[in-house]
């Protein structure tokens, strides 16, 4: 039996390793090889950036002015009208005068009910004050039909959400001297200076406002401070 010299095998076994080993990847296809997945995850990220696009483009949910229909059917600009106080309104100061739409996208202005007492309550659809006091304040409304109205303006809920809110609560939508308003945007609560909810504002029939409310409210404290402000009653006379 014939034997190799111990240095033969050991080179033969060298070069039976180098024939084994791999040649050097190029660099190229070991980075694709390494990130193979990014392409399909660069992929799913640009459909979602096109799906907001799309949506910013053609939903348009942060551009362009609110808007209300007016009585000769014309769209017209919600929010602050032109021209108002810009300090904090405050007992004593105008009322700024604004347009909304209702829950039907109709223009309501604040100036379109100079003859009246005009409560206007600011309230939204997370605020617990806003659930407790708003029973109040529809009362009000009934005690009052022929000299009151009250602007109930939602700040910052969708027409669905408000309208939800007042049904789920059995709300009147349809009392005559009770106007639902919406300020999605809340332009004209932020034109108010409001901070939180519930706020309200009692406004005379000259557009002064005579009481502010910060924070909840209740039947009595208002019928309080608006049958004072009412013109008494005339005495009854006889023949």
């Amino acid at each position: 039996m014939l034997s190799l010299p111990l240095t033969e095998v050991g080179n033969a076994m060298s070069k039976k390793k180098k024939r084994k080993q791999k040649a050097p990847e190029p660099f190229l296809s070991g980075l694709m090889r390494r990130y193979r997945k990014w392409p399909r995850r660069i992929g799913i990220m640009a459909g979602l950036v096109g799906v907001v696009v799309a949506v910013i483009v053609f939903a348009n949910p942060f551009g362009g002015a609110p808007t209300a229909i007016d009585a000769n059917g014309e769209e017209v600009k919600a929010g602050i009208i032109d021209g108002q106080p810009g300090a904090s309104p405050r007992n004593g100061s105008p009322a700024p005068n604004f347009l909304l739409p209702d829950y039907d996208r109709r223009a309501v202005r604040l100036s379109d009910y100079e003859d009246k007492i005009v409560v206007i309550n600011f309230w939204a659809g997370w605020c617990t004050e806003c659930d407790r006091e708003m029973p109040d304040i529809v009362r009000i409304a009934k005690k009052f039909p022929d000299d009151l109205v009250v602007l109930a303006v939602n700040a910052g809920d969708s027409k669905g959400t408000a309208e939800n809110w007042a049904r789920d609560r059995d709300l009147p939508l349809d009392l005559a001297n009770f106007v639902w308003v919406l300020d999605e945007r809340e332009g004209v609560t932020r034109k108010y200076q409001l901070n939180g909810m519930p706020h309200t504002f009692l406004v005379d029939r000259g557009g002064t406002i005579f009481s502010r409310v910060d924070g909840g409210t209740t039947y009595e404290a208002l019928l309080q401070t608006i049958e004072f402000f009412l013109p008494p009653e005339p005495s009854a006379t006889t023949n």
